[in-house]
């Protein structure tokens, strides 16, 4: 006979599972709204969006600055030019299939602009005749294992991956030789990691960090013979998972690091063994952070992304918290890019979100505001929402010669080319405007005062009024992150002259 409790177990069994399905359900249901609505406004949202469905997905994706413009020939024996963009994906197969890492060539409008936000109609932009708009893949090279990261080394000529194992494969991309076996195995980790990437300044320098909580440097400058090489130095200064690694654009000494262990730190390959230039303790209030990345030319700002939700935004001259939190994302941060003052990031929300930097002195984000679930309002720094992937973000990189273009990979196995709608550099323009205003207003004293004495007053009382100005634009948003860091391309200074450690709690972080 069967006893009522073990009757009751069951049926609570079933239901915990039928929730779980419901919710599921829901969930995907609400996706697939989701992607509905933004499939139906993307028209309006963007210069150029493609989508291309891979049979695997992609944890990993990097352009290449390389940019070609070719002629093609249509099927109606037309032709036309079209932009030939280069990028890496790395695939994540399962079920044993061969893993490889791969280089594409994609074919994008003749229209896009290398330098400036020059616009187009999007009728006029997409889509791309017949032949064009197409992926092609170039080069593949077999990979042992998913790869978790892959960076190119343009000046170098030298593509790294991440394994699954540990090792770092290093492939020669210029090579024309037809082999698909990397040159060169970085051995020293034990797990598997995400951290990886080439100093811009230094070619051949390499930094990886993985979940053993080591970070290690690389030099295949010379390009050594040997196949298994091991580091040129190491660092165990972390007691975490090392997340990601990002090299300073002015500095090709510094390095930033970030960790499980919930640290912000900055490295100086000049100290000894063990020193660190500057360490934040608990720079997300004890969260773990994912991401870090440093400004390409403002060598002392430098942003973090937690899984606590949010990117902040440091001055390394005074770490003591951060100088700007930003609000937008439902889930941890994945991964984040500067494109001059441009920074975007990924998101396990399935957003890539792009914030202006230039609208820092907007005002802080309203808390208040953002409590009351006010959906019409937003971080004063958000300018653009990407929302056109079902799966969690991977990863997104901004195209380094053309302007604003986007490419961006995810678990739905889509990878997305993008560039949104009418996305400048606001700083730039109200730069032009003010100079225009101090141009007029001279012209105008010279105008109206016939000799010099009145003429150089003039040009006094311009000067004043144009720092007046100024001083009233920090308050209203007009200043821009660069008169935040006064255009700084020093390495950061430590604090009080020494190297520094500060711990950063949600109280610190001044929201008002």
């Amino acid at each position: 006979m069967v006893s009522a409790i073990g009757v009751s177990k069951r049926l609570s069994r079933e239901s915990k599972a039928l929730d779980i399905t419901e919710r599921y359900q829901m969930s995907e249901k609400l996706i697939n709204e989701e992607f509905k609505i933004w499939k139906k406004t993307s028209p309006m949202l963007y210069d150029i969006i493609y989508t291309y469905s891979c049979k695997w997905p992609s944890l990993t994706v990097q352009w290449l600055s390389d940019v070609t413009t070719e002629a093609v020939t249509t099927t109606k024996d037309a032709v036309e030019e079209v932009l030939k963009a280069k990028f890496l994906l790395g695939t994540s197969t399962t079920g044993g299939a061969q893993n490889y890492l791969k280089l594409f060539s994609v074919d994008l409008p003749p229209t896009l602009s290398k330098t400036t936000n020059e616009s187009l109609a999007v009728s006029k932009l997409t889509p791309l005749k017949d032949s064009s708009n197409r992926l092609n893949l170039l080069r593949q090279w077999r990979h042992p294992g998913e790869i978790n990261k892959a960076r190119i080394d343009e000046n170098a000529g030298l593509i790294a991956t991440q394994t699954n194992c540990g090792d770092i494969l290093v492939y020669d991309y210029k090579s024309l030789d037809s082999s698909e076996a990397p040159i060169h195995t970085l051995k020293y980790h034990t797990k598997e990691g995400f951290g990886l990437e080439w100093n811009p300044i230094i070619a051949g320098r390499l930094i990886s960090g993985n979940e053993d909580g080591k970070i290690a440097l690389w030099d295949l400058s010379s390009r050594p013979a040997d196949k298994v090489l091991k580091p040129a130095r190491t660092f165990s200064t972390h007691t975490g998972i090392v997340n990601d690694l990002s090299w300073n654009g002015v500095c090709s000494e510094l390095f930033a690091s970030v960790s499980d262990d919930g640290s912000l730190q900055i490295h100086d390959l000049r100290a000894k063994e063990g020193e660190l230039a500057i360490k934040v303790e608990k720079a997300h209030g004890g969260a773990a952070i994912n991401a870090v990345e440093f400004h390409p030319t403002i060598s002392s700002l430098v942003a973090t992304g937690s899984t606590d939700n949010f990117v902040q935004c440091w001055d390394l001259r005074d770490y003591s918290k951060p100088i700007r939190r930003l609000y937008g994302h439902a889930g941890p941060i994945l991964n984040m890019k500067f494109n001059n003052n441009l920074l975007l990031s990924t998101s396990v929300d399935r957003r890539v979100l792009v914030w202006d930097l230039n609208r820092i002195q907007e005002g802080e984000f309203d808390l208040k505001e953002y409590e009351k679930k006010n959906t019409e309002y937003t971080d004063p720094c958000l300018v653009f929402m990407h929302g056109g992937h079902t799966g969690r973000l991977c990863e997104a990189d901004w195209h380094p010669a053309l302007n604003n273009v986007v490419i961006s990979c995810a678990e739905d196995s889509l990878v997305e080319i993008w560039r949104p709608l009418h996305l400048e550099d606001s700083f730039d323009n109200e730069e032009t405007d003010v100079e225009k205003v101090k141009k007029q207003d001279g012209d105008k004293e010279k105008t109206q005062d016939g000799d010099k004495e009145k003429t150089q007053d003039g040009e006094k009382d311009k000067g004043q009024d144009g720092e007046k100005g100024e001083d009233k634009g920090v308050s209203n948003g007009s200043r821009g992150i660069k008169d935040e860091f006064k255009e700084s391309t020093d390495a950061p200074k430590e604090q009080n002259g020494t190297s520094g450690t500060h711990t950063t709690d949600d109280d610190d972080i001044n929201m008002n």
